[in-house]
């Protein structure tokens, strides 16, 4: 191996891996898989959870240097999924949360033009 081609090696080692290299999306008709892909993630971020249990969703915008986060608040449990946009599949889950009507087009719009840090929710928490 040629001493550039080390440097590139060393040099790529230390980057951080991309969220999308560290944590997947995947989901079917009846439920929605959180997996971590790497050992550098907490296992704590596996979950799974079926659609027809989401009772609130939340979007929270964090920032240019974050990713932007979905909080999913399920009918049977008190703890809310965490979702990272910027995970492999994370865009696809948003997008199938909007297309299943559980974020609204007038709520994820709003939500997307939201550069300060800024929390939406449906249904609201006042309902």
């Amino acid at each position: 191996m040629s001493a550039l081609a080390r440097i590139k090696a060393w040099w790529k080692s230390r980057q951080p891996k991309r969220l999308e290299e560290l944590l997947e999306v995947e989901f079917d008709a009846l439920e929605v898989r959180i997996r971590v892909l790497s050992a550098e993630m907490d296992p704590g971020w596996n979950q799974t959870f079926f659609w027809d249990n989401i009772a609130r969703v939340c979007f929270k915008d964090e920032g240019l240097w974050t990713s932007d986060s979905v909080f999913i608040s399920l009918h049977n449990q008190e703890s809310v999924v965490h979702v990272l946009i910027e995970a492999k599949g994370g865009s696809e889950f948003f997008g199938e949360l909007c297309n299943r009507g559980l974020f609204p087009e007038n709520i994820w719009r709003k939500a997307m033009g939201d550069t300060s840090g800024g929390t939406h929710c449906w249904p609201p928490f006042d309902k």
